[in-house]
This record gives structure tokens, sequence and C-alpha cells, in this order.
């Protein structure tokens, strides 16, 4: 498997984690609240959380890295 597909899924994968966990805990705050708007929420939330994945080209090859907005740790895969 490639790095950049591998990268791609974990990113995928954390996103999908992070939308579900904030959509329950604002589905059981606001229990009155429309799905679609509750969804919108949702996914805003979790663009603002999930990590941002960039490509660095290096001489020994490309590196990807997954960058989090409130840590200062990137995640580096080869």
């Amino acid at each position: 498997m490639k790095t950049s597909t591998k990268a791609g899924l974990y990113v995928f994968l954390i996103f999908l984690v992070i939308y579900l966990i904030v959509r329950f805990i604002l589905q059981i705050i606001f229990s009155d609240i429309n799905i679609y708007l509750l969804s919108a929420i949702s996914a805003a939330i979790t663009v603002v959380l999930s990590p941002q994945r960039r490509i660095i080209k290096k001489q020994s090859g490309e590196e990807i890295q997954l960058k989090w907005l409130f840590s200062k740790k990137v995640i580096i895969l080869k």
C-alpha cells in the first residue's frame, strides 16, 4: 500500500471517529435539534479537529506528515 493511500485512510478513519463522537455528544446535549443542523454542526467541528495531511518532498523521497491543530506533535508516515 502506498504511503499516500495509507495516510488518506488514517485521516478518513480519524475524521469518522471524531465526527461520530461529536455528533452523539451534541445529540445528547441538544435532544430536540434538527437532524440536518446537527449533521452540519458536527461536520464543521470535525473539520477543525481532524488532522491535516501534508506531503513533504525530500531527497530520500516523499514524507507525509499529519498535523493536528491543537497539538505541536507531528506524525510522520514514510
